[in-house]
């Protein structure tokens, strides 16, 4: 009885740890997906807000400084656009210019005098506030880095300037430098964990968190991407690996103009593998545990209910063999008790008969 009990046990065993692994193989992809899929969506959306929000505090600076523009005077707003520039590692330029397309006044005198009525920050910011996509140097290139080097690139802001009586007298405007934002972006790329790409309306990627180049089969998975409304499921790159990407459709925090952007974002599929095998070893190493205590209890299990049992039918079957065996006394369950003292009933019977 022992040997059949330790086989049920074994055989129990192994039918629940194949339906387990198999339950845990069939579950465990498609819960991994839904995680990392969540988990792109919303890091690419928060980058996407923080990313606007940063953009959108320099959106309030140049509003604050529009207030301050008088069209006829404009003493004192040169020092006041180059604090607001600082260093010039965010901001490149800040100017004002008149209706007619000269500028008057910017920071530390740059381009004063200059005619930018055919820059589109200028005809643009003619009607209403205005955010531009991200584009080259073309009048400040000499002059904030006339060694040469990497070319300038700038993202624009700028917004007309009314008088009191609410008559137009030019427009402010403000150049970001792009190698700012990109660097903003990649840190954020870097504390959420993920690939950022920012995408221009025309398709082109803009700036990214990778500091390469997309291929042709990159942009077109990006441009591609789905919105994070939706799954975006797993999509193999030319490298070789599984991504999931996401899209935020529109970048846009407050009162901050369109850029015309959207943020995609890429989490590559084997994030979480390290912590999916740190699983299944601790799922392993429970599961050992368990089967070390189940044996220890179907040990004892067969040592203090079966073997007594096992006892008694030795004694029968020598009784029965006409041997002369007295049972044992077993009291270890109450069915063993009851056997037993049948047996020494019978053994006794036996030897008044014989007498």
């Amino acid at each position: 009885m022992g040997t059949a009990v330790y086989g049920f046990v074994v055989l129990s065993v192994l039918v629940l740890a194949v339906a387990a692994a198999a339950l845990f193989m069939a579950r465990s992809e498609s819960v991994l997906d839904e995680a990392l899929d969540s988990a792109v969506r919303k890091r690419t959306e928060a980058a996407g807000q923080d990313f606007a929000r940063a953009l959108h505090a320099d959106w309030a600076d140049l509003k604050y400084l529009s207030g301050a523009i008088d069209g006829s005077d404009l003493d004192g707003i040169g020092e006041v656009m180059a604090g607001m520039r600082g260093d010039g590692t965010r901001i490149s330029w800040i100017g004002y210019a008149g209706v007619d397309g000269t500028v008057r006044e910017a920071s530390d005198g740059l381009l004063v005098g200059a005619d930018v009525s055919e820059r589109p920050w200028f005809r643009n910011g003619l009607r209403s506030g205005f955010a531009g996509d991200v584009h080259e140097a073309v009048l400040l290139a000499n002059l904030l880095r006339p060694e040469g080097g990497e070319p300038l690139r700038f993202v624009d802001l700028a917004l007309p300037v009314k008088n009191l009586e609410g008559d137009l007298t030019g427009v402010l405007g403000m150049h970001i430098d792009a190698g700012w934002a990109e660097r903003s972006l990649a840190e954020m790329a870097r504390s959420l964990g993920i690939d950022l790409y920012l995408i221009s309306q025309s398709g082109e990627i803009v700036m990214s968190s990778t500091g390469t180049t997309a291929g042709v089969e990159e942009v077109m998975q990006l441009a591609s991407a789905r919105s994070g409304a939706e799954a975006s499921g797993r999509a193999e790159w030319s490298d070789g690996r599984e991504y999931f990407t996401t899209l935020v459709p529109n970048l846009s925090y407050a009162d901050l103009p369109n850029f015309g952007w959207r943020l995609a974002g890429r989490l590559d599929a084997g994030t979480f593998q390290a912590g999916l095998h740190s699983l299944v070893g601790s799922a392993a190493l429970a599961a050992a545990l368990a089967l070390a205590v189940l044996a220890l209890l179907t040990f004892l299990f067969v040592l203090i209910f079966i073997r007594p049992i096992d006892a008694l039918v030795d004694s029968a079957t020598q009784l029965a063999a006409g041997e002369d065996a007295y049972p044992r006394e077993r009291n270890s369950t109450r069915e063993a008790a009851q056997l037993s003292a049948a047996l020494a009933r019978l053994q006794a019977r036996r030897k008044i008969s014989g007498s």
